[in-house]
């Protein structure tokens, strides 16, 4: 990269900022009356508006060319052609193929990367219709699945079934993820064991929270008068040897490829319990959906592709204009689980220090990403982004289609939340107040009170209805969002070097904490401190 033509463009966009922070966002929309049709796009039954923010033809300009010193058409060409883009693991990412094993026609670097993905995919319905065969034939039906697994081994699926439960059928999934006991308990509280299925899900089969859950759940199935638990499980994994070893029965074992990274693979088997109860056909209508994003993130100019505008304004954010998190609402219950899954997707991925060729970054990468659900959120966090001193951006996601009858319900769930977002962006002044406010009789300290700045950016995404294919278009947005974002700030957005510390202590410290005695090991007082707490 050309230093200083990107300190020429960092000193641009500097400048700029200091602007835009002076003069607000709505100023742009007084200045341009087409602005609404310039920032936003339709992507099938998707609706982008980043009007709302401060985007302009200017940023877009500057960060299209900052994308091309970061060489960012070639890194994006070196994704989807399966060059080993993780650099740290010497790795290819390879999940976008799961997607669509054509591959959009782009010639592979990877050896054998398709055949693996059309043979992973094949391999899968396979399975998947012989699990439903010996699912019809049992003498008590299946009502219950415990999905064990944890991070990206439960989070996009649980977001799947959650957004699409009402597609499916009648049977219910149950999620134990935390190695804390009480989920555990709670979990089987709302299960009987000869109506239950447990598919454990471990890309290596080693995790130890995972095991130890399936360890408990098979005590509780014995405790029920199953004497063999394991016909019962079902263990997902791209190790199937380690599976095996376990004691899963060879033909209740379910593979995916070792290339799909764990907060990606909600496009793979790992998705086997929501796919169960959703159907084969509504599973691939899922991945259909984001394979047609896929095709916008690598043949849409950088200029109109939405994917790099969203994570040309997260770096503007976070680098430019001080932002250090974003929150992220969805005004619909489906989706309870999105912000829990997207935290995830962008801090685990773009939450990093080292730039891809292991030195300091000397930007900010990853914001912190938090949010809820509307409109509860309305109730509380709302304060802070209308009135709090720190800017935050805020995106909304509508649906402008309910899969109920209760219009009016859905009516008043919507009007928040485009209310919210056109009060962001408005503000109040005093005189407004006092005109909203004539009749209450308000004292002067009330009245100021109600002052906020406006000018607080946001973006809204509306479907036109939450389906398979919609709700596959959307991660699949985010997941580029990402992308790009990690190539702006020249990081390795694939590799989570920064877990792996804790969970190497934990595994000392775990045999301390059983024996009650942590003589010989030398921690920091405050940890010592805290296991002889634990220990007395």
């Amino acid at each position: 990269m050309n230093t200083s033509s990107a300190a020429s463009l960092f000193s641009q966009l500097s400048t700029k900022a200091e602007l835009d922070l002076a003069n607000g966002i709505k100023q742009k929309f007084e200045q341009d009356s087409k602005r609404v049709e310039d920032f936003s796009q339709t992507l099938g039954q998707l609706y982008f508006d980043f009007s709302k923010s401060h985007i302009d033809q200017d940023l877009i300009d500057l960060y299209a060319h900052y994308a091309e010193l970061q060489g960012c058409e070639q890194k994006r060409h070196a994704f989807l052609s399966g060059q080993r883009i993780n650099t740290s693991e010497d790795r290819s990412v390879l999940h976008t193929l799961l997607r669509d094993t054509d591959n959009q026609n782009i010639a592979m670097q990877e050896t054998g990367a398709l055949s693996q993905a059309k043979q992973a995919k094949q391999q899968f319905s396979e399975q998947y219709s012989l699990i439903q065969a010996n699912l019809k034939a049992r003498a008590v039906p299946i009502k219950s699945i415990i999905h064990v697994g944890i991070g990206g081994s439960s989070l996009g699926t649980q977001l799947l079934y959650e957004a699409l439960k009402e597609l499916g059928d009648e049977r219910e999934i149950h999620f134990v993820g935390n190695i804390d006991a009480h989920q555990l308990m709670s979990v089987f509280d709302q299960c009987d064991v000869q109506s239950t299925l447990v598919i454990g899900v471990s890309k290596t089969f080693t995790t130890a929270e995972t095991l130890k859950n399936l360890e408990s759940i098979s005590d509780w199935f014995k405790k029920n008068g199953v004497v063999n638990p394991l016909e019962n499980f079902y263990g997902v994994t791209a190790n199937p040897k380690q599976a095996l070893a376990y004691g899963i029965a060879e033909q209740n074992v379910v593979t995916f490829p070792q290339w799909v990274g764990g907060r990606y693979s909600v496009w793979s088997s790992v998705s086997l319990s929501a796919a169960l109860l959703l159907g084969k056909e509504k599973f691939d209508l899922f991945l259909q959906g984001a394979a047609s994003i896929d095709q916008h993130f690598y043949t849409a100019d950088l200029k109109q592709n939405v994917c790099f505008q969203a994570a040309a304004l997260d770096h503007y954010y976070a680098n430019f204009m001080g932002v250090r998190s974003k929150a992220i609402f969805a005004y619909d219950y489906r989706f309870r689980s999105l912000v829990d899954y997207l935290q995830q997707l962008e801090t685990e991925s773009n939450g990093k220090d080292r730039t891809a060729e292991g030195t300091p970054v000397e930007q900010k990468t990853s914001m912190v990403v938090w949010g809820g659900v509307g409109t509860d959120v309305q109730h509380s966090v709302f304060q802070m982004l209308h009135q709090g001193t720190s800017l935050i951006p805020a995106e909304f996601i509508l649906v402008k289609t309910p899969s109920h009858d209760l219009v009016e319900h859905h009516n008043e769930l919507l009007a928040n939340g485009v209310a919210q977002t056109a009060a962001l962006l408005a503000g109040q002044t005093l005189d407004e107040v006092e005109q909203r406010h004539a009749k209450e009789n308000l004292s002067e300290i009330a009245k100021k009170a109600k002052i906020f700045s406006g000018d607080r950016p946001s973006l809204t995404i509306l479907l036109e209805k939450l389906t398979p294919t919609v709700l596959g278009a959307l991660l699949a947005f985010y997941e580029h969002r990402v992308f790009f974002g990690g190539v702006l700030t020249g990081i390795n957005s694939f590799d989570q070097m920064g877990v792996e510390l804790g969970k190497h202590l934990a595994k000392q410290v775990r045999p301390l904490i059983d024996k009650g005695d942590i003589s010989g090991h030398r921690f920091d007082a405050s940890t010592a401190h805290l296991l002889k707490k634990i220990i007395d």
